[in-house]
Parts: structure tokens; sequence; C-alpha cells
């Protein structure tokens, strides 16, 4: 990843409706391309996606996506620990390279796929977005998102991390439950934790999952944007924080 995404960061934005207009095929192509060239978190998970237009997607979906467009990016995944993380955060590298080209996005939970509808040897899906040209104005700047306050989410010991833990807590989530809670140390490392969802639901955990993978890309790319070399790793010991989080990952500031 060599695209300096962090400004891509203050510009996206969920949209809500789409121009009915396909895509322009090369803008498609170079997504693919672009997609292909990633590594994931965890690199030993087999991964892959699809780019198909809506009545494709309707074939092989359970039922309407929340918003029509045009094309959808679908994310499959093996069935590992982190798989979700994994696409989340493939999945938010795609939307802001997107958003950098004023292609409008928004992340659809809501689809639907189950394996035996969906296309054969399929891996298993995991999410979707949608995709396509949008009369909707792309955010002017930061302060057009709805966020809880930096101190509810951010815990920082260096203030200098200040503007990547800012770009991770602009993440988007599911339902912007923002599950997301950052903590810095004194020795170069951001830990990103997700809180527990309320009495266990395993719907709003997967979502939640994947929302962690989304601020991880966030964190990433604020750290390149600061003349960093980060390293996502997953630390073991798991490091500890507070009794209601569950540790997703760290990122090594190098």
């Amino acid at each position: 990843m060599t695209e300096d995404l962090s400004a891509q960061i203050l510009r996206r934005k969920s949209f809500r409706s789409f121009r009915q207009e396909p895509l322009e095929e090369t803008l498609l192509e170079e997504l693919v391309d672009y997609l292909s060239s990633l590594t994931p978190p965890e690199a030993d998970i087999d991964w892959n996606f699809d780019t198909l237009p809506y009545l494709d997607l309707m074939r092989i979906c359970s039922g309407e996506p929340g918003v029509k467009a045009p094309m959808y990016l679908i994310l499959r995944a093996e069935r590992k620990r982190f798989s979700l993380q994994n696409c989340g955060y493939l999945g938010e590298l795609a939307v802001l390279w997107l958003c950098a080209r004023d292609v409008a996005t928004c992340w659809q939970g809501s689809v639907r796929i189950e394996q035996g509808s969906d296309f054969p040897d399929s891996l298993p899906y995991v999410t979707a977005i949608a995709l396509g040209h949008s009369d909707e104005s792309f955010r002017k700047d930061a302060s057009e998102f709805e966020r809880k306050p930096y101190e509810k989410m951010v815990f920082n010991r260096e203030e200098k991390y200040r503007p990547i833990l800012e770009l991770g807590r602009l993440a988007p989530s599911s339902f912007n439950r923002q599950p997301c809670v950052f903590v810095s140390d004194d020795r170069g490392r951001i830990h990103l934790f997700r809180r527990k969802s309320f009495l266990s639901n395993p719907v709003t955990d997967f979502a939640q999952c994947v929302d962690a993978g989304a601020s991880l890309a966030h964190l990433e790319v604020g750290a390149r944007a600061a003349g960093f070399q980060p390293e996502i790793q997953r630390l073991r010991p798991e490091p500890k924080f507070k009794g209601n989080l569950i540790y997703q990952a760290s990122l090594v500031l190098n």
C-alpha cells in the first residue's frame, strides 16, 4: 500500500443514494488490481472478493440490500479467528481508495448470503459494500462526523500519536455503535480493543469484528501519513486494559 489515503478518511461517508448508472470498467479493473495487491493483517487466512452488479447480487442474496447501488464489493474469507477483522481492513482500504476517485460507498451489514445460495465453491461470505456515483457530497472535514468524544474512545500516553488516533476514531462501524477503543503505550505501540456486545449477541459480535478491521485500516493509514512504517501484530500475551474490552491487534510504530 503506497498511496496516501489519509485525506480520504476525512472525506469518507456512508452514502444513502446512488445514481443507477454502471461504473467505468477501467475503474473496476483498477479496483480489482488494488485489492489483489493488498496483504491483510493475518496473511495465512484465505480470502477473495467479487464485484457484482445489483441484479447479480440479488441472485445470491436472501433479501434486498440496505441501499440500492449499481455495484457491490463482496468480501469472503475462510472461517478462522480474525478473518472478519481481515475483511474489515481490506474493505475499508477499498472504500478509501474509491473515495480518492470520487466513488461513493456504503457498508452493507444487512446483506445476507447463505453458502448454499452463493456461487459454487465460494469461500464463506463475510460482508458487502455498495459502490457507485452519487449526487450527495463527500464530507468536507472531521466536524461533520458523529463520533463519541476522543476521551471516551482513546487512552493516549503519547501526544505525538494523537493525529493517528483521531483517524482511527473516525472509522465507520455498524449502526455507528463505535465499539473500538484505542490505547497507546510508551513503547511505540497502539493497541486496539473492542467492547463486548450486549448479552454477547453473535450478530453484533460479527459486525464489531468487521468494525475493528476497518479501524485497523484507519490506524495504519494514519501512521504511514505520520512517517512511520507500521506493522500490525497480535501480541502474545495479549495486552489487558479494562475488563469489558476484547483485544483485537496492535500497531507497532517503527
